[in-house]
């Protein structure tokens, strides 16, 4: 084998290293660079995960639905999540589908958690936010302590990016600091 060979593999693996956590990264920016923006009223709690860090998981108040025909649907299925704002410019769910809506669609990927009567319950890909590790528990006693909030959330053809958390109309880093 060449050096001229060899050399053009190495550089051909090393851009094929960098295409993956480049689109990801890609990804991630065209939801906040083309997405939608919702406020989702939340309500937080403060745990941990070894592996990723300090966060505030967050239960968002559109997380449940109301269907007549509940019974189609089971745990952990997959679901379409359709939105619609109320007047206050507040995330609220529209409808569930199984099937993945036309791109013109407000409407984000989400899985059902649970079921009860009529009620179904989704959980959202965007539920932690991530947080330096010595902001955290003060970010938590902050939002607490202020009893309300919204996550701005960025939503582009079923992708979502959580943005941030509003308290008091200030990001929830900034108090926190």
């Amino acid at each position: 084998m060449t050096t001229q060979l060899r050399f053009g593999l190495f550089v051909l693996l090393a851009l094929l290293q960098l295409a993956f956590p480049g689109k990801l990264v890609f990804d991630s920016n065209k939801v906040l660079w083309m997405g939608t923006e919702l406020k989702f009223e939340t309500r937080p709690v403060d745990p941990a995960d070894p592996f990723r860090g300090r966060y505030v998981a967050l239960n968002y108040a559109a997380n449940q639905f109301e269907e007549k025909s509940a019974t189609k649907w089971k745990r952990n299925d997959p679901v379409f999540v359709f939105l619609d704002r109320d007047d206050q410019g507040f995330a609220r769910i529209k409808s569930l589908s199984a099937v993945r809506p036309a791109a013109n669609e407000l409407f984000v990927k989400a899985r059902i958690t649970y079921i009860y009567d009529n009620q179904i319950t989704v959980y959202y890909p965007f539920s932690k936010f991530f947080m330096e590790e010595s902001k955290a528990p003060e970010a938590e006693k902050i939002y607490r302590e202020a009893g309300e909030g919204y996550a701005l959330v960025k939503v582009y053809h079923g992708e979502a990016v959580l943005q941030d958390v509003v308290v008091k109309g200030k990001s929830l880093n900034e108090l926190a600091e």
